[in-house]
């Protein structure tokens, strides 16, 4: 999203980035104005462990998405009860009114928001902005909803039972906003994932993805420019994201880490490139078997020098190692919402495969590694990808688009835009 504000601000637009204080510092690193709403919590604040659970325990409740159709009514309103009460409120209680009087006081024309915070879209209905939700994965919130609502309108079935709107509902009529479904998913939506990976051919306006992961320098190891015939002895590169490494899988002992390294230590003539989340150090002694470490934020200029991607399916390492047209190893993080998803579409592609955390031992995570780098088809594949990813047009490039959908969705004059 931070690429998108930066197009929006180069294109003469006014652009401020509303966040919870917690990540105020993190906003501001990428130039934009900040605005803090709300107050933090005792319970879960941004990037928790109690936030880190929860986004878990929800993701543990969510079907794969070819078996959404097949769910019963009783699990489609567990569902629905679940992200209510364990996600939403969490995420928006907090900062809803604040974000309702900032949008009356700054009378924004757009308000974008991720797909969990809803409160941006009860905040635009009160001023009169336009809204839109920025999805970071395929839809399985909107789809499971599209699915929910229609059941709930069998006429032979008497439900009337409905948690997200019993919740979301008096908060919004608060704020003199009526419910709608346009508050759940927005008057239109934003994704950067290509049409072959969310599965829908209509819908969301697509945009290119543009990696932001915060400040970095490029290390003089890493200057090289991308695509130069490496030397014929030169090692294998190859990218092993911090999370796959179960940096967030709740192991304490780093056992996941050993194994997923012990598998990737076998690969002849190869160099382990280790990605570290933003603020760690890339000069602090690291696990045997890696050979380098970088930071987020160097991602982009690594991804084009590796031939393999291991990782836990973020939609940004997924995206922009996808963009380069790498073959990707994917071990689904249960605390990234619609990481399974991804990646299995990614594998019915043929340009990566999945490994469940419970299965990715170093044997077969070596098994896996070794065939994506030697199969010339996985290549193809991960170029069709790449193809796929980079026909979306460039955060600037979609500006005006957005400009008509506001003018089109706000209640503002068109001379007021």
């Amino acid at each position: 999203m931070v690429p998108l504000g930066w197009a929006l601000r180069a294109a003469g637009h006014e652009v401020r980035v509303a966040t919870r204080s917690a990540l105020v510092d993190a906003a501001a690193d990428t130039g934009l104005t900040v605005v803090a709403v709300g107050e933090e919590t005792s319970g879960e604040a941004p990037g928790s462990a109690d936030a880190a659970r929860t986004a878990t325990g929800v993701r543990d409740l969510l079907p794969d998405p070819g078996e959404i159709a097949d769910l019963s009514w009783e699990s489609l309103l567990s569902v629905q009860r679940t992200l209510a009460d364990e996600r939403l409120r969490a995420v928006n209680e907090p900062i809803l009114d604040d974000l309702v009087l900032l949008c009356r006081q700054w009378l924004p024309h757009l308000v974008l928001w991720e797909p969990t915070t809803v409160a941006g879209a009860v905040a635009a209905e009160a001023c009169g902005a336009a809204h839109a939700r920025f999805l970071w994965s395929p839809d399985l919130h909107g789809a499971l909803r599209e699915h929910f609502l229609s059941r709930r309108a069998e006429p032979e079935a008497d439900r009337s039972e409905d948690p997200l709107r019993e919740w979301l509902a008096p908060h919004a009529e608060r704020h003199g906003v009526g419910f709608g479904e346009e508050l759940t998913r927005g008057r239109f939506s934003l994704t950067p994932l290509a049409t072959v990976l969310d599965g829908t051919q209509d819908g969301p306006e697509r945009l290119r993805h543009i990696h932001y992961g915060g400040q970095t320098t490029i290390p003089t190891w890493l200057r090289d420019r991308p695509g130069e015939t490496p030397a014929p002895d030169a090692p294998r590169r190859v990218l092993l994201d911090w999370r796959a490494a179960g940096a967030a899988g709740g192991d304490p002992d780093d056992k996941a880490l050993r194994r997923v390294l012990d598998g990737l230590g076998t690969l002849e003539n190869t160099e382990i490139v280790l990605v570290l989340p933003e603020g760690e150090d890339e000069d602090a002694e690291m696990p045997s078997g890696v050979t380098r470490a970088v930071g987020q934020g160097a991602l982009h200029a690594l991804a084009p020098t590796c031939s393999l991607a291991v990782h836990a399916g973020g939609i940004d390492t997924f995206c922009e190692v996808g963009r380069h047209g790498v073959p990707q190893l994917v071990l689904p993080d249960p605390g990234l919402p619609d990481a399974v998803a991804s990646a299995e579409r990614l594998a019915a592609l043929g340009a990566g495969s999945v490994l469940p955390h419970g299965e990715a031992e170093s044997d077969s995570v070596a098994e896996e590694a070794v065939r994506l780098m030697a199969d010339p088809e996985a290549a193809r594949a991960a170029e069709r990808l790449r193809e796929a990813l980079d026909a979306a047009p460039t955060p600037d490039r979609l500006v005006e688009r957005i400009e008509r959908l506001t003018a089109e969705h706000s209640r503002f004059e068109p001379s007021e835009l």
